[in-house]
């Protein structure tokens, strides 16, 4: 009898668990990501909650786009393994240029390459000279940083499908709240082609 109530406590537990153990992510290949962002300008004194959905094909590409708590159009950015393209609405401006660290400059005041969007969300480390990562008890990624340029990225609060994930620079901090994820990238045609708009104006970022 006892053996009986043991094991049923066991099962019990074992489909509780099941709700909030966070997903890993090893058998995805592409997914949709809704989040919110509040970014701190410490430079500037000034701080600002943005929606962002981003798609992303795993190692290969991705598409992010950021809009205001009322839905107005921010930026939209796409990057693949070698460049990246995004435009700001308000500044009318078009960027292209390599895919690296210095790349997001203009929106962010961090040291952040568009690439690391599949690291992030699909939790995988960051194997880059300067970059050491650290895993929790449990085995998920925990923390991310780079001695070089003092950027540390840190995965919290996961509860299924949601999580917290933060970056932290001298110069700003971006902390990320995703909300939810889909195993499948939104259908549009052309989604990750990005063009500059008409009366947009074209520049190079390095």
């Amino acid at each position: 009898m006892q053996n009986r109530i043991l094991l049923a406590l066991l099962v019990f537990l074992s489909f509780t668990g099941c709700k909030t153990t966070p997903k890993l992510y090893s058998d995805v290949s592409e997914g949709q990501w809704r989040a919110k962002a509040l970014i701190k300008d410490l430079a500037e004194s000034r701080s600002y909650v943005v929606n962002l959905n981003i798609n992303l094909v795993k190692n290969q590409r991705a598409r992010m786009d950021v809009t205001t708590g009322l839905g107005t159009g921010v930026a939209s950015l796409v990057t693949d393994d070698k460049e990246v393209r995004y435009i700001l609405v308000d500044k009318k401006r078009f960027y292209t240029g390599a895919a690296q660290p210095s790349a997001m400059r203009p929106i962010l005041s961090i040291p952040f390459d568009p690439r690391w969007l599949n690291n992030i969300l699909l939790e995988e480390p960051i194997v880059e000279k300067g970059w050491t990562c650290a895993r929790d008890g449990s085995g998920f990624l925990s923390e991310c940083h780079d001695s070089l340029s003092g950027l540390k990225v840190t995965w919290s609060d996961r509860h299924g499908d949601k999580k917290t994930v933060q970056l932290d620079h001298s110069k700003a901090s971006v902390q990320i709240k995703v909300q939810s994820f889909k195993p499948k990238v939104e259908e549009r045609k052309n989604l990750f082609t990005l063009e500059a708009p008409a009366g947009y104006q074209k520049l190079r970022v390095r």
